[in-house]
C-alpha cells in the first residue's frame, strides 16, 4: 500500500516536470525565432534554421508548430501577451463609447511602439508569407474586425456616430486608423514621437463622432 500510494503521488509531479519541460523548449524556439527573423528576416527563418539557433532538433520544432505558419502564428501571439495586447480591448470595453474610441486608438499605437522593430517585423512576416497570410488573416485582421466592428456598433446604437458615416464605413476608416501602416506613416515617415503620432491618430478617430 505505501508502495502504491508513492507512486501515485509521484505521477502529478512527473506530469509537471514535463509540462514545464515541454513549455521551456517551446519559449526557447519561439525566442530563436524572434531573433532570427530580426536578424536575417523572413527568407532566414526556415524550421531548420531555427531547430539550430534554439539547439533543438528540426523534429522538435515540427512536434510543436507543425509547419512554418503554426509557427509564425505563435511567434506572433506570443510576442503580442508580452506586450500585453490585452490593454487595446480593455481600452475598447470602457462603459463610456466615446472615451472608448479614443482610447482603443490610443492603445493601439502604445502597443505598436512596444513590440518595436520585432514586433512588426513578426506582423510584416505574417500578412507577406503565403504560408502565413490566411492564418494571419483569420486571426489577427479579422478578429480586429470584429473588435473595432463591435465598437462601432455600440457608437451607432448610443447615437455616437458622426451622420455622415455608415457604420460598416467607419470599421473600415478604423481598421486604417489602427492599421501598423497609419502607425508607421506618421512615426517613421512623418518624424512624430509617440505621444504626437498618438494624438494626430485619435484626432483622426474622433471625426467619426458626432459633435
Amino acid at each position: 500500500m505505501v508502495v502504491k500510494r508513492s507512486v501515485e503521488m509521484s505521477r502529478p509531479y512527473r506530469l509537471g516536470r514535463r509540462e514545464q519541460a515541454t513549455q521551456k523548449t517551446r519559449e526557447k524556439i519561439l525566442r530563436a525565432a524572434s531573433g532570427l527573423l530580426a536578424g536575417a528576416g523572413i527568407r532566414g527563418l526556415t524550421m531548420e534554421a531555427v531547430a539550430r539557433r534554439a539547439a533543438v532538433s528540426r523534429v522538435t520544432v515540427y512536434d510543436h508548430f507543425q509547419h512554418k505558419a503554426g509557427l509564425l502564428e505563435a511567434l506572433a501571439w506570443w510576442t503580442f501577451a508580452q506586450h500585453d495586447i490585452d490593454r487595446v480591448r480593455r481600452a475598447r470595453l470602457q462603459q463610456d463609447v466615446r472615451v472608448a474610441l479614443v482610447d482603443f486608438v490610443r492603445e493601439n499605437a502604445r502597443f505598436f511602439h512596444s513590440v518595436g522593430p520585432q514586433g512588426h517585423a513578426i506582423l510584416k512576416a505574417m500578412s507577406t508569407e503565403p504560408d502565413a497570410a490566411a492564418v494571419f488573416e483569420a486571426t489577427y485582421i479579422n478578429a480586429r474586425r470584429a473588435a473595432i466592428r463591435e465598437l462601432v456598433e455600440r457608437l451607432d446604437h448610443s447615437h455616437e456616430l458622426a451622420a455622415p458615416w455608415a457604420p460598416e464605413r467607419a470599421v473600415d476608416a478604423l481598421m486604417i486608423i489602427t492599421s501598423l501602416e497609419a502607425f508607421e506613416t506618421v512615426t517613421d515617415r512623418g518624424h512624430l514621437d509617440l505621444d504626437e503620432a498618438t494624438e494626430v491618430l485619435a484626432r483622426m478617430a474622433g471625426v467619426l463622432l458626432r459633435n
